[in-house]
Parts: C-alpha cells; structure tokens; sequence
C-alpha cells in the first residue's frame, strides 16, 4: 500500500504545524536561536526540535506512513 503523503509532503506539512503553534504560543524565543554557522540565520533549540519531531511522527503514524526501503 503506497503512502498517502510523501516524506517531502509529510516535512511541509509538519513545518507549517510547527510554526503554528510556535506563533500561537509566542514560543519562538524556547523553539528557535540564532545560527552561528549561518550568519542571519536561526535553527531550532532542543525543544524545538522535539517538537518538530513529534509533529512529524504524529503525523507519520496517524496516517501509517511507512519508511521505503532501499531496493
């Protein structure tokens, strides 16, 4: 049975959730720092990341993605 998003799909679509609730809960100074290695640019902070995850993998399980195996 083939997924019914793709990897790329189930990323935009836990990236627009993330930022969501992010911007709701005025949470942006726990989520996101600046980059050092990317002069102007910002990365997520530990918490960030693990919410971004958990989006995802809810997402993930909620529509019983499956990883593609390599042939």
């Amino acid at each position: 049975m083939d997924n019914k998003l793709d990897f790329d799909e189930v990323c935009d679509l836990a990236s627009k959730i993330y930022w969501e609730v992010v911007n709701k809960f005025d949470a942006e100074d726990k989520c996101v720092m600046d980059d050092p290695d990317n002069k102007g640019g910002t990365r997520n902070t530990e918490f960030g990341q693990e919410l971004y995850y958990l989006i995802e993998d809810t997402i993930k399980e909620s529509i019983n993605y499956k990883e593609e195996e390599d042939e």
